[in-house]
């Protein structure tokens, strides 16, 4: 029987994640470049160095989730100690101090480090929890319905509320200040709930019905084999490819955010409140719809449509001019928040299913390691936003620290690609994925018969 208020506190904790990966794609750049004084195309080079660095501790950290023996759980344990760490990395990270050359980029790195080992200790048994807490298809997508509510409250509190903090206290070091503090007390506050939450959760314990091929795994000490049986299939494979080029659409878009905002739309900080409050109310408002959408249509076919309207919706952003009437700006968001809220509940409801096909077909409980893979997969999109538009606008000329006026034609053409082309591209190379990726109900209620 599956205890709905466990499935909302699991949900819940993605307010923290929500939260913390908008702000930092939204304005970590931003806040490097303008606040601190590093050159954007540096700053961008530093988010993705770190990222980097996920790729061997996310896996890891999938790997130590599944072999640990707690009373709380193997997940649970790292609930709470993820949340804290991170809401006081990410507080820190936007309370940095002002130094000069090589002692600002190492202060810069080890904070980041910091951040993203935090993340990555609080978000891959988090995802890993998901199909013990939600067991069978139809399930799934009403747990990860509730998931991505939480996750567009996150983006909601961090994208529409982050601009308010920001604006209100002062606009400049002083707003950056209450926006990390304000930001890291939400963090802990969401993944306690999901942590207290999620007490009396029965883990799946299949240690009696190990067979030879999932011993040989368990025992197996390299964490590169383990990584590797995950990619040899196929499902999985197709599915964090799609997950990388879907998240690195939002990467773009959101490092490029503050920039068009001051240089060409030439608006406030806080209107990005209201473009992102159009934005986030729009995509829950269609949270239901999307739920029988996907259940008339199915999961993949629904994806593939949804990706190639977020597409049109991103390139929109290129057609703008200083002329077009206000409610087009408004249209947009609407448009772009509803399209994109059911690419995430489509790709969030996939992923448990094709962990228990690869469970069933294979012998082997790799929830961890995927979801440490899947983690990383996320950290890796978020960081090539920031790299793509660091390096574009730096390489064409864009003076951060400038009034609005004096950026040259070529810098402002940098920043309409980057909210606009680029993404849309990004969203395009996805659909071949979403067409090989096979795996529906008909295949998952198959293997599982196959393995009574």
């Amino acid at each position: 029987m599956i205890i709905r208020g466990q499935e909302i506190a699991w949900a819940s904790g993605s307010l923290a994640t929500g939260a913390v990966f908008n702000v930092m794609a939204l304005f970590g750049l931003f806040y490097l470049s303008t606040i601190l004084g590093i050159e954007a195309g540096v700053a961008g080079l530093l988010l993705f160095v770190v990222r980097i660095y996920d790729a061997i501790t996310d896996p890891l950290m999938g790997t130590i989730s599944d072999r640990t023996h707690h009373r709380w759980g193997a997940r649970r344990p790292y609930l709470l100690l993820g949340s804290l760490t991170l809401g006081v990395a990410f507080a820190l990270f936007f309370n940095l101090p002002t130094l000069n050359g090589a002692a600002m980029i190492a202060v810069v790195l080890a904070t980041l480090i910091l951040y993203s080992t935090s993340y990555t200790i609080f978000a891959v048994p988090y995802l890993a929890m998901s199909p013990d807490i939600a067991p069978d298809y139809d399930s799934r997508t009403r747990l990860m319905s509730m998931r991505v509510f939480f996750l567009i409250v996150g983006v909601l509190l961090g994208s529409t509320g982050g601009p308010m903090l920001v604006q209100a206290a002062g606009d400049g070091r002083r707003g950056y200040a209450v926006l990390g503090f304000a930001i890291g007390a939400l963090v802990i506050v969401g993944g306690l709930v999901a942590f207290f939450g999620t007490r009396g959760v029965k883990e799946r314990n299949t240690a009696t019905q190990l067979t030879e091929r999932r011993a040989l795994l368990v025992e197996a000490k390299a964490l590169y084999f383990q990584v590797q049986s995950v990619f040899r299939f196929a499902p999985f494979r197709l599915l964090t490819v799609v997950k990388l080029l879907q998240l690195a659409v939002l990467a773009l878009a959101l490092a490029c955010t503050p920039y068009f905002f001051r240089f060409v739309l030439e608006r406030s900080t806080g209107d990005i409140t209201y473009y992102f409050a159009t934005f986030s109310f729009c995509g829950l408002a269609s949270l239901v719809a999307w739920r029988w959408i996907i259940g008339r249509w199915g999961k993949r076919d629904v994806y593939i449509y949804s990706i190639a309207l977020y597409a049109i919706g991103m390139a929109s952003w290129f057609l703008w001019h200083p002329e077009e009437a206000e409610i087009f700006f408004y249209l947009r968001a609407a448009f772009i928040g509803v399209i994109a809220n059911g690419t995430l509940v489509c790709a969030l409801s996939l992923l448990p299913d094709t962990m228990e096909y690869d469970r069933l077909a294979s012998g082997a409980d790799r929830q961890g390691v995927m979801s440490g893979v899947f983690t990383t997969v996320e950290k890796i999109a978020g960081a090539l936003g920031p790299l793509i538009i660091g390096v574009m606008l730096q390489t064409m000329g864009l003076d951060s620290t400038a009034a609005p006026a004096e950026q040259p034609a070529s810098a402002l053409f940098a920043v309409k690609l980057g909210i606009s082309v680029i993404p849309a591209l990004f969203c395009l190379a996805a659909i071949p994925f979403l067409i090989a990726y096979k795996l529906g109900p008909k295949e998952l209620q198959q293997a599982r018969q196959d393995a009574q």
